[in-house]
């Protein structure tokens, strides 16, 4: 037997796909997403009797070793390698080298130059005099050794020849290594020299865990702060992902993915045992990272820095992940810290806590917007909305769509049906960009609002034992149907049943008629649905009590007011605590809609 089929008899193709694909078990097969192409429904299949796999959608297939030339972009050699290398079969170092082609040739030898930078550089860290302040500087930002063997970080000194003597001794010929990325060739001066000169090393791995790339952080004042490699035969930036390779395993198993911006954001959370975390690599997010990271999961918890570039970063990140159908969240982490200063100074356990609570992007925006616009005003309403409007046009499923859309208006106080039809004209249009009308700003009274004064209207019941606690907590306050619970309370503590025609004499016009529009709003009556909407108003109140707290927040780190901000800081945290407590409740859909 060949030492080809030794590796194919070696490789179980469920086990080499499942590493790339989210697969699961129907029948005597596994299907998942198709890799290969955009599809929202599994058409992908992999036959474990045979060891192939095709795809029902586009048509590709074939064996263990066509997946990985596909999938990698590989040629034969260097896939049948891979899956060695996956399966434990061990191959010459020169095996297969005579069916290479001359960019197989380059992209291996490249691949052999990068992990012996990689290697040199950890050496530098330890082994040199200036590498040992590099490494002092390393722990002062509280990285362990074993986090920095971990890593593979390094250093790279000074002198600017020291890599390029490295790899010309190794016998790399000097157009390869300036191929490679690692090096710079001045024209003028007839020399090369090493691209990374007194800089932290960070090796960037593809999702096979091959080192690819590297950057490097300066030491001190020096420009650029960050120096990323150049985009080589091996390396293209925007499709690969800093700790993926590490973190695969972590983000399959908890079925959600932390996206950070820098290396030491992804590696400070990662040391806290939080291992399901990646970072762009010092780039915006790309479509193709986000193919990349639909392979493991596709929710999605996006903790990019809270100043402005981060707060812009990821808004555009919002908008690649919603296109793509991902489950997004935000995490915008208190007192302006991103992750690496936030776990320093916190901890692991207050950051665990805020991931726990990270609010949806759809309350992210909303409460952006509403800390930026005065909703008290239907200017201001209509201006809040226009800003969150256009990630849900983004969002691909319509009734998804349609869920989101009533929460916004829910939120907002606005005329969902007015909302959904402009958003299914722009979703239509491919528009993605809308504008609310200013009469969505008329209405006056959520869904969950016209449930309860229907509800409590008919069935005095439901008023005894529901509205006395909702009044007494407050959860109306502000709203335009406060004074008509208030008099159905009044009414009932008077002994008195509540007559429709009585209660509207005690009304003011506008009142009235939300009263009596609401006695024809077509809902569910039951006890269920009645305490589904007291605990969306419940909610509701306090997502208003959110945005205040973020404005007020906003202000106080602008002003550098540093005890005003530790006590809103105090009652945000509260605030959370009660906002996840309510959201963890079991709910039931609402069923209301208008005739």
């Amino acid at each position: 037997m060949s030492q080809v089929d030794d590796v194919r008899a070696a490789a179980d193709i469920v086990k080499i796909v499942g590493d790339y694909v989210k697969l699961r078990k129907t029948g005597a097969n596994y299907v998942g997403l198709c890799p290969f192409h955009h599809e929202k429904t599994a058409s992908f299949a992999v036959h474990p009797v045979k060891q192939i796999f095709h795809c029902f959608g586009c048509g590709v297939g074939g064996d263990v070793f066509k997946f990985v030339m596909m999938i990698d972009s590989l040629a034969f050699p260097e896939a049948l390698r891979r899956v060695a290398e996956k399966v434990g079969v061990t191959l010459p170092d020169t095996f297969g080298d005579a069916n290479f082609d001359v960019n197989t040739r380059v992209r291996v030898a490249l691949h052999k130059m990068h992990a012996e930078a990689a290697k040199f550089y950890a050496s530098q860290l330890s082994g040199t005099a200036e590498g040992r302040l590099a490494r002092a500087y390393l722990e002062d930002r509280g990285l362990t050794d074993e986090v920095v063997g971990h890593f593979r970080l390094g250093y790279a000194p000074p002198d600017g020849q020291a890599l390029v003597r490295r790899l010309s001794e190794a016998g790399y010929e000097s157009e390869l290594i300036e191929k490679s990325g690692l090096v710079v060739h001045d024209a003028e001066k007839h020399r090369t020299y090493d691209r990374f000169r007194r800089r932290i090393i960070f090796p960037i791995a593809n999702e096979s865990g091959k080192v690819t790339a590297l950057a490097g952080r300066a030491i001190g004042d020096e420009q650029p702060k960050y120096l990323n490699s150049p985009e080589t035969p091996i390396y293209t930036k925007g499709r690969v992902l800093y700790h993926l390779d590490r973190a695969a395993q972590a983000i399959r198993k908890l079925d959600y993915v932390i996206l950070v911006e820098g290396y030491m954001d992804c590696i400070a959370v990662a040391s806290s045992g939080i291992e399901n975390v990646v970072a762009s690599c010092g780039t915006s997010l790309t479509e193709s990272q986000v193919r990349l990271l639909g392979r493991y999961s596709r929710r999605v918890v996006v903790n990019y820095d809270p100043d402005s570039a981060g707060v812009a970063a990821t808004e555009r990140s919002l908008g690649i992940l919603l296109e793509e159908g991902y489950e997004a969240k935000v995490l915008a982490l208190p007192g302006g810290l991103d992750p690496d200063s936030f776990i320093r100074a916190k901890g692991a356990g207050a950051y665990r806590g805020l991931l726990a609570a990270a609010p949806s992007y759809l309350d992210y925006l909303t409460d952006r917007a509403v800390a930026s616009h005065d909703v008290s005003r239907p200017e201001g309403k209509v201006a809040a909305a226009n800003a969150v409007m256009p990630y849900l046009v983004k969002v691909p499923n319509a009734l998804l769509r349609a869920e989101l859309v009533n929460r916004l208006a829910e939120r907002l106080r606005l005329d969902e049906r007015l909302l959904g039809d402009e958003l299914r004209r722009a979703a239509g249009e491919g528009r993605g960009q809308i504008q609310v009308r200013g009469e969505a700003a008329e209405s006056v009274a959520s869904p969950a609002e016209k449930q309860l004064l229907r509800a409590f209207v008919e069935h005095e019941d439901l008023v005894d034992e529901f509205l006395p606690g909702l009044l007494e907590a407050g959860d109306c306050e502000g709203l335009m149907t406060a004074p008509i619970f208030g008099r159905m309370l009044e009414m009932r503590q008077s002994g008195e049943s509540i007559q429709l025609a009585k209660l509207g004499e005690m009304l003011s016009p506008t009142e009235r008629r939300l009263l009596f529009e609401s006695v024809f709003w077509a809902t569910d009556l039951s006890r269920e649905q009645t305490l589904y909407s007291c605990k969306q108003l419940r909610e509701n109140k306090l997502n208003r009590e959110n945005a205040r707290l973020n404005a007020e927040i906003n202000l106080a780190e602008r002003a550098k007011d540093p005890a005003k901000l530790a006590e809103l800081l105090a009652a945000k945290s509260r605030l959370d605590m009660d906002l996840k407590s309510v959201r963890a409740r079991e709910k039931i859909s609402p069923r209301t809609q208008t005739h």
